[in-house]
């Protein structure tokens, strides 16, 4: 009796993650071929022109700033979990941080690299506990270093002579007809969350230093990132200034954080090509050929991962003082 209750409550909590993840998959297509349409009514020969002219230098150096933007978030990441007693090595916090960005590419969710760095971490014997709010406080970090610019962005687009909603509202009502069931329980996934923040700040309001470490860190992760985007820029004869590059990707960063596809493959596609080629009057072509770059070099720069992905299957490593 208990193994067929048990049963159903297994099946009962399965379903709606099953739902979520097929609704996932289906608005991942829908994205993708949103982005595919609106490329194939540019000149996409031009697009693919314009990548392929990029001189070889900007590249290797694309690649360079991206590697130490992602050293950065690895290092962000673990001036967090310096109040976990022992404190981690770098070295093991910079496999995982790789093995969770290679997984965000191909997982169905938007919180699977997180999932993988949880996981990882509990294997080298990090404390649970710190490692769920470390995760939480990582996010939260993250998105405060992008608020910082996201002022400017915002009177960027108000002040656009487009109307960018209603352009918008292409990709807004698929999203809304596909999503509308889990659009319901959107406010109670922000209480929820909202709780977690509050209890997250709690544990790290003690030790200012870390949550300081971690905050220079991912103004690092964003001065090698944004660098990075205005070399592709500059190498399209697109003049901005990386402010200027800043506040326009961080509304894309903003659209992408939501749970929507996979990776969010598609929307930030769709996302930065209309933001930087309606804000920043970056030539159509030249803005879906920075998606693409961005994209590609986000894929890169997370393969090392690959040789970090640990078997998920196997138990934890005893500890000394551990009973078998």
């Amino acid at each position: 009796m208990n193994d067929e209750m048990n049963r159903d409550t297994h099946l009962s909590t399965q379903q709606p993650h099953t739902r979520s993840t097929i609704w996932r998959w289906i608005l991942t297509v829908v994205a993708v071929a949103l982005f595919a349409y609106q490329f194939s009514r540019q000149d996409f020969r031009e697009t693919f022109a314009i990548i392929r002219e990029l001189p070889l230098g900007i590249i290797l150096t694309s690649l360079l700033l991206m590697f130490g933007s992602r050293i950065s978030v690895a290092a962000r990441w673990n001036a967090l979990l310096k109040i976990n007693d022992p404190k981690p090595k770098f070295t093991a916090i910079l496999k995982i941080t790789f093995a969770g960005l290679f997984s965000s590419n191909i997982l169905p969710t938007s919180v699977g690299g997180d999932v993988i760095r949880l996981i990882t971490g509990i294997q080298i014997s990090l404390d649970p506990a710190y490692i769920t709010s470390s995760l939480i406080m990582d996010r939260i970090i993250g998105f405060a270093g992008m608020f910082t610019f996201m002022p400017y962005g915002l009177i960027l687009l108000l002040r656009s002579p487009e109307n960018p909603f209603t352009a918008g509202a292409l990709v807004m009502v698929p999203m809304a007809i596909v999503f509308s069931d889990i659009f319901k329980k959107l406010w109670e996934w922000v209480r929820k969350f909202l709780h977690k923040v509050v209890d997250s700040f709690r544990l790290w309001l003690s030790h200012p230093l870390y949550l300081l470490e971690s905050l220079g860190f991912t103004l690092l992760h964003m001065a090698f990132f944004f660098t990075t985007i205005w070399l592709f820029l500059q190498a399209m004869h697109a003049d901005l200034s990386i402010f200027k590059v800043g506040a326009i990707y961080s509304l894309s960063y903003i659209i992408s954080l939501f749970p929507l596809s996979i990776g969010g493959l598609g929307i930030q596609e769709l996302a930065i090509s209309y933001l930087f080629s309606s804000l920043g009057n970056v030539p159509s072509e030249s803005a879906y050929a920075l998606a693409l770059l961005i994209r590609l070099v986000f894929i890169i720069c997370s393969l090392p991962g690959v040789f970090f992905l640990p078997d998920l299957g196997k138990n934890k490593e005893k500890g000394p003082n551990q009973e078998d």
